[in-house]
């Protein structure tokens, strides 16, 4: 609209679910302006107000945005509230005054939840060599820092104190870094137009350590000095923990007569040493690499030259007894020894490696590290496993033989092999309450404006192994205790592993409400479910009393189907009673009823439905539980009978009423269809009987 001569807006501008490619990319998922933009009289003004939700350019992350905005002519003043993430949460209130050729910044808040703030604001002035930054004090969780310097196209200087500052504050300048410790020193560099560059470092860090999901480096204290002066660099650094002295390095540099800081030194000759005696886990942890963990003493000596991109490397690294574990799949290797040397291309050569996985396993290999990899360190390692425990998780393991190639580019990675099984473990049932959950097609709407979608974190590490299991498979849980050949794939990444392939029955026992059945035959198919869930198709029979019981098994490890079938045909709840207790459901007692209703609920819901006795049963660790009418004949009250398999064919329990009453039952079966059975009471009973049963 018109407005003395020029033009006025008034502005009301609404975002939702906005993307500008940019680059950088923006996003915003929340975002509205509301003012009054003029036109007139040679001046510009803005009057508005903005604010915003969910807010991203790259990596940084605003989840709400407040400012009000006025300027005229570019000059005025910009109060805002920020709140968002880069690394660390951080929460700050600021206002900056726009002057001529000046600003002034005051702001405080918080970072990490913990007090952030600028003492007495700091000012930027322009000046005829760039722009000028006053000396400006920053505090930060007790911590402080003091920088001052100047920032022009052709002229730099920075110079920069250090007091008790906590590392943390990194995070947001490098997102991820997790690292704790404080920082004291100095810190000055001066770049003067057609100058040579100077500088110099005399920092000393204490208690470094880096954190990361599961694991956090020991704390190393490390000082530093550096200089710069013109063509020529040094720098020399120490390490200690514990009080001791594990690590020294120094470099020297000569670079260009010419040019900026990297133009200078980017192919700089170099010359340089690194010593180190100390824990791996104090190095390994401070990468960051959470997939494995390395700790034990380790002995690394290498003198480096050549040029900045394309150093020599020679020396070697050593360890004896060093222990590698891995979180992800349970294994843990002992007793590492290796020997590695630096060889051409600044490659670390493993002419052997070795070390003890599990009680009697071992593996051996060699290999090559790249470190100078375009994309990271580049790993091709070969392996020859022996009886080598691999996996150990709960709800599988594997002890494994044969080779296994490890390769990675420096970014994507791969684990292969085809080994054979020599003992396994897998638990029909047994997955975590959050992998249980099924996972469902969501749609959000009316969500929370100031929530980004972080990007998925990406797996490169695929796994690519060949399994054959001839025996020694032993599948349990879900009432089994059975042992398997199988032929097995398995792929996925090391955090979710994929298996497909089959394992069929060589011999087993399938338990029910206290009671064991033989399995005569048994499939399960493994279809690349994560977690594992396979199909079942088990069968397993058992008799009494001239009844012959058939059990199918079938369905999926987290949801099973059972069903019974019997010869002669009989009701399921009939059948049940002479199974479990040998004579029909209207002969039973109360607690005995009891019993039956329980398994009949468990039966009903795939052997999970409510069974406070089996509950108990497997909480003491026993194979039958069951409580027993009372009998007037031997005076024995209402009893409770507690029983546990020594092996797959010897049986004893225990029976008490807890009123003076007990005696012990011993079966011993000497094939499927003949059993000793023996028992010994308190009321001098002793009997001997020989069972035979056979199906018709």
């Amino acid at each position: 609209m018109p407005y003395q001569g020029g033009q006025q807006i008034d502005a009301n501008v609404t975002m939702r679910d906005a993307r500008f490619e940019g680059p950088p990319v923006l996003q915003a998922r929340r975002g509205q302006f509301e003012g009054v933009i003029r036109l007139a009289n040679g001046r510009t003004s803005v009057d508005g107000t903005f604010t915003g939700q969910g807010l991203a350019r790259g990596d940084f992350v605003l989840a709400r945005l407040a400012a009000n905005v006025r300027l005229v002519n570019g000059i005025g003043e910009v109060r805002a509230s920020l709140a968002g993430s880069r690394g660390r949460s951080f929460d700050l209130q600021t206002v900056v005054r726009v002057g001529d050729g000046r600003l002034e910044l005051v702001g405080s808040g918080t970072i990490d939840r913990r007090p952030m703030a600028l003492a007495d604001g700091t000012t930027l002035t322009r000046t005829a060599e760039g722009w000028r930054l006053s000396p400006t004090e920053l505090s930060f969780a007790g911590g402080k820092a003091r920088v001052s310097g100047l920032f022009g196209e052709r002229s730099t200087a920075l110079d920069a104190s250090l007091q008790q500052m906590p590392l943390a504050i990194a995070d947001i300048v490098s997102p991820g870094l997790g690292l704790g410790g404080v920082a004291n020193g100095k810190l000055s560099y001066a770049l003067p137009a057609n100058g040579t560059p100077t500088g110099r470092a005399d920092l000393k860090i204490k208690g470094l350590t880096r954190s990361g999901l599961v694991l956090s480096s020991l704390p190393i204290d490390m000082g530093l000095a550096a200089t710069l002066n013109g063509t020529n660099a040094g720098v020399r650094m120490i390490a200690v923990a514990g009080g001791k002295e594990i690590g020294r390095a120094q470099a020297r540099l000569t670079g260009r007569t010419s040019g900026g800081l990297i133009e200078r030194f980017a192919d700089a000759q170099l010359f340089g040493q690194i010593r180190y005696n100390g824990g791996a886990d104090a190095l390994w942890r401070l990468s960051g690499v959470e997939t494995l963990d390395v700790a034990g003493p380790i002995a690394l000596g290498a003198d480096v030259t050549g040029r900045v991109n394309d150093p020599i490397i020679r020396g070697s690294l050593r360890t004896s007894n060093a222990r590698i574990e891995s979180p992800a799949t349970g294994m843990v290797l002992t007793g590492v020894a290796a020997t590695g040397r630096f060889g051409q291309d600044s490659k670390l050569v493993f002419d052997n490696f070795s070390a003890t996985a599990g009680k009697d396993g071992r593996i051996s290999g060699s290999g090559v590290v790249d470190l100078a990899s375009a994309r990271g360190f580049a790993i091709s390692l070969s392996i020859q496993a022996e009886n080598a425990s691999l996996l150990a998780r709960d709800d599988v393991a594997a002890t494994v033989t044969g080779p296994l190639q490890i390769r990675s580019d420096g970014g994507e990675g791969i684990i292969s092999g085809d080994v054979i099984l020599n003992r396994g473990r897998f638990r029909l049932g047994r997955v975590t309450a959050a992998q249980s959950l099924p996972r469902l097609k969501v749609r959000e709407i009316n969500g929370r404006a100031d929530e980004v979608v972080a990007a998925r974190a990406v797996m490169p590490w695929r796994l690519a192994l060949k399994a054959k299991a001839p025996s020694r498979f032993m599948v349990t849980g879900l009432g089994l205790d059975s042992e398997w050949q199988a032929d097995l794939n398995i792929g996925g990444t090391p955090y979710a592993p994929t298996i497909t392939g089959r394992a069929d029955l060589l011999r087993g026992d399938y338990e029910f409400a206290g009671r064991r059945f033989g399995v005569t035959r048994g499939a399960i198919r493994f279809q690349g479910e994560n977690p594992p869930d396979p199909a079942l198709d088990i069968q397993a029979e058992g008799s009494t009393q001239g009844l012959s019981a058939t059990i199918r098994v079938t369905g999926s490890g987290q949801k099973p189907q059972i069903r019974f079938a019997s010869t002669p045909s009989l009701p399921e709840d009939e059948l049940l009673s002479r199974l479990l207790f040998g004579t029909s459901i209207s002969n039973l007692s109360a607690p005995e009823a009891v019993q039956l209703a329980a398994a009949v609920a468990s039966l009903r819901d795939g052997g999970n439905g409510l069974n406070p006795i089996n509950a108990l049963r497997n909480a003491i660790g026993l194979d039958r539980l069951r409580i027993l009418p009372a009998d007037t004949v031997t005076g024995q009250g209402t009893s409770v009978a507690a029983g546990k398999y020594l092996s797959r064919r010897a049986y004893v329990e225990i029976v008490t009423d807890g009123a003076g009453y007990s005696a012990t039952n011993a079966e011993f079966q000497v094939s499927r269809f003949l059993s000793i059975l023996g028992s010994i009471s308190t009321i001098g009973r002793q009997r001997a009987s020989i069972r035979i049963s056979k199906d018709y």
